[in-house]
């Protein structure tokens, strides 16, 4: 589904280094102005895109509530608007057998061309360890990255730092991954095996996905509608249920008004589906058996 399209190819002539390097069997993209150059690694128009994803929030600081996850929703949201399915969030601590374990189940969840992205544990500090532990769970060692230690030594020098034993377990990544380059960041996007290893600081998580988010484009959108209702949803509930059965493609969700000083509306009932004409068919047969009503603006 996805062309990746060559229209930077000539500003790659005028560079020092290509879009596409090979260090340490390491796959390197160097993204330009929003764009990824080609490489024989991407894919062709041929293949649909992911049709699952998954999310691995890493870290003891969000299990103990030092710090909220703020990724998991945004994620959910470009994933739905991308077409993609986020069928699995799973919060786990920063420790090796569990991230190897979980990884490799998520990825039996969403299958061959599904996704996974994980966030969170590849700083410089020893509880860090998600770039050892998806390298464990997918048998592959791990490799200092050189053209990752060049752009940190670039970032860093800008502040009269060193890039230190700690510091260099940043670009100590998993052989045979894909490291994609983010415009205006030293970070790496690490991709193995489908797994995108990112950060869990939202500024960066959410900037690096932004930048690369044409990989992650579903086969067909999702398309939504929704209407009010004074009914309970006590009452609504069995000719919901029985609606849902007759539209089986369309996703129907009951979602009660939690806001006490709106008596505007009792429930709100929104449909899902990738067939448009199927969605409107259910949305009239809903109108049909449920006293409904649009909101004022």
């Amino acid at each position: 589904m996805l062309t990746w399209r060559c229209a930077c190819l000539h500003k790659l002539l005028m560079l020092k280094e290509t879009g596409m390097h090979h260090r340490g069997q390491i796959t390197y993209h160097k993204r330009l102005n929003s764009r990824t150059c080609c490489s024989q690694t991407n894919h062709t128009s041929s293949r649909a895109g992911p049709s699952k994803a998954a999310a691995l929030i890493i870290g003891n600081e969000i299990l103990s509530g030092s710090i909220t996850d703020t990724n998991t929703p945004w994620l959910a949201q470009l994933l739905y608007k991308q077409g993609v399915d986020l069928v699995r969030a799973e919060y786990i601590p920063d420790d090796i057998g569990d991230i190897r374990q979980t990884v490799l189940r998520l990825k039996e969840r969403v299958g061959s061309d599904g996704i996974i992205f994980s966030s969170g544990g590849i700083g410089p500090t020893h509880d860090d360890v998600t770039y050892e532990a998806l390298a464990s769970a997918f048998g592959v060692q791990l490799k200092v990255h050189e053209p990752t230690v060049k752009l940190m030594q670039e970032h860093y020098a800008k502040s009269g730092k060193e890039v230190n034993a700690a510091r260099l377990r940043m670009a100590t990544l998993p052989q045979g991954a894909e490291v994609l380059v983010t415009e205006g960041s030293w970070v790496p996007l690490v991709n193995l095996q489908n797994v995108y290893i990112l950060p869990g600081i939202p500024r960066l998580f959410q900037g690096m996905i932004n930048a690369h988010k044409d990989r992650f484009l579903g086969d067909k959108a999702f398309h939504t509608l929704a209407v009010y209702t004074s009914v309970g949803e006590g009452d609504l509930a069995s000719i919901f249920a029985e609606l849902a059965k007759q539209y089986p493609d369309v996703r129907m969700g009951s979602y009660p008004n939690v806001n006490a000083h709106d008596k505007s509306f009792t429930a709100k009932l929104q449909l899902e589906s990738r067939d448009a004409k199927q969605l409107q068919s259910a949305m009239a047969a809903v109108k049909d058996k449920i006293p409904t009503h649009d909101l004022a603006d």
